[in-house]
This record gives C-alpha cells, structure tokens and sequence, in this order.
C-alpha cells in the first residue's frame, strides 16, 4: 500500500540532494466529494495540490502556500491551498462551453501562479508560464528561474490516487562536514536512476519501497512523515472581512432586497448566511444613521 496522506522528506549523505515523497488517496477523495468533475480534471487537481504539498516543505514559513494555474483551455482555473501543518484544499473551475480534449485540457496559453503568505512577514509570488501543458514542468521552471536551483518532480494522479518525487540539487548544505568528501556526480546519477520510476511504482509502493528501488546502492536518510488531510478555513468570520470589503450599502440592498446574505465556499461547500442584526454588527455607524439598528 502507499504511503497515502503523507509527506515525507529523504536526504542522501555526502550530497548537496534532497528529495521528498507525497501520498494522496483519503484527502482527494474528501476534495472530490465535494465537488463534480470529469476524471481527467480530478487527476489535474490531484497533480496541483500534490505539487502544492511538496514545494511547502521548501518553504521554511508558517503560512499559507496556493497553486494556482490560469488558462485559455476547458480547464480555466485550478487552485490548490497548503498550509505549513499539511492540511489542503484545491477546486477547479471548467469553461463549459470549450470542447473536452484530454491532451489539452490546459489549453496552449496559461501561466501558474505561486504565492505564499506567512502568518508574519510579507507576502511573495512568482509567475510562470505554462510548459507543455504540464504542471511538473511549469514548476521545474520556476525553480531555474525563480530559485536557480535544479529540481525535477514526478507527479501522478489516477483513480483517486496522486503521488509525487521531487529531487533538488542545493548549492550547498551547510552541515556537511569540511572533512567529509562530497560526491559531486551525485547529482546527474540519481536523477537518472529517479527517471526510471514507473507510474504504478509511484502510486502504489510505499515510500521506503520506491527509495530501495531506485536507490538500494546509495545511503539514503528517510526522515519522520507528516501528515496530511483536506481541511477547509472558511468561516463567517473571514466572511465577515469580504463582506466588509464590499461596504454598508450593497450590503444592506442584498438584505432589503433577499433578507439575508447568502454565500458559500467554493472549496468545502459549506453554506453561510448573514441577517440584518449581522450587518448591523458590521457597519454599527452606517446602520445606525439609516435606522437599521434601532429595534
């Protein structure tokens, strides 16, 4: 069985390489059951929030981490969220109108977007393009520009069940030993041996499995795994924010107008609603020089 739900990192001694392994089966199937969609865009989700779980573990933040890809193909957009303590969600939107062409369904122009806001410090994001319709290469593509690292990743995503490798060459590791002799070709060779992985392999082996495969002749360190689960962060609260963005008086038009606010999340489903005495509570000021708070 995989290592489903899990992240999990693995080093290799004497080497400026690392790697990771993430596992979705229970987490994708609480995302899917939300929502609807057609099986080749459950498996492009389940790519995103894979890739989305796999680039946190190199940002040494606590926050939040979001994919998102926009395109001109069927597929609009796809977003995956992550938080430092692993706990995902991701939704897709389709233009119904488009025809369903498996092989495209990213159309021929899009870009992705990585954003990532830490609970304290400034927020970032990096864009890039799109490349050959694959999220894995779009990623790779930010590492060389954005990081000007070398990272490759393998990411799958079939029959409810998504995996991904990522293999990162560092410029340095810091906690190797000056006495230690550092394998320069180490590179090059296991990102050759990591290219012989097969779909099934990834998908159904677990972690310490697909690392004997592919490295049984190399000293390989596999570290403690995290968790990982659908949780969604919507609440009235965070809703309350929006709608205060939007201000007093189309609020209180929705109210006269339908007697309540009614909104729900694009990612969970959950259903809230807002009544007079909730605006009031928002724009006391506003309600109170229009009447609205007296009772």
């Amino acid at each position: 069985m995989a290592s489903n739900d899990t992240l999990q990192r693995f080093t290799f001694d004497n080497t400026h390489v690392r790697g990771e392994l993430v596992g979705l089966k229970q987490t994708l199937a609480d995302i899917y059951q939300r929502q609807s969609y057609p099986e080749p865009v459950n498996n492009l989700l389940g790519e995103l929030l894979v890739a989305a779980a796999l680039l946190s573990a190199t940002v040494k933040i606590e926050g939040l981490l979001s994919l998102q890809v926009q395109t001109d193909g069927p597929v609009r957009i796809l977003v995956a969220e992550t938080t430092h303590d692993g706990k995902l969600r991701g939704i897709a939107r389709m233009d119904e109108e488009k025809e369903w062409n498996d092989a495209q369904l990213l159309g021929e122009k899009g870009q992705l977007i990585i954003t990532i806001e830490p609970n304290q410090g400034r927020r970032y994001q990096g864009i890039v393009a799109i490349e050959e319709g694959s999220i894995t290469k779009s990623l790779e593509a930010y590492f060389r520009q954005s990081e000007q690292l070398d990272t490759h990743l393998w990411i799958r995503c079939e029959n409810g069940v998504a995996a991904g490798l990522f293999l990162q060459e560092l410029p340095e590791l810091g906690e190797v030993q000056e006495s230690l002799e550092v394998d320069e070709d180490a590179w090059n060779r296991l990102n050759k041996l990591a290219q012989t992985i097969r779909t099934d392999e990834l998908l159904h082996l677990n972690n310490q499995d697909i690392l004997h495969r592919l490295y049984h002749e190399e000293q390989v360190r596999l570290y403690e795994a995290q968790p990982l689960q659908f949780s969604c962060s919507c609440s009235k609260e965070r809703l309350s924010v929006a709608l205060t963005q939007i201000g007093y008086a189309e609020c209180q038009d929705i109210i006269d107008e339908q007697k309540k606010i009614r909104a729900d999340c694009q990612f969970c489903g959950q259903h809230y609603s807002f009544t007079q005495d909730d605006v009031n509570g928002l724009f006391p000021l506003e309600s109170a020089k229009n009447g609205k708070g007296l009772h």
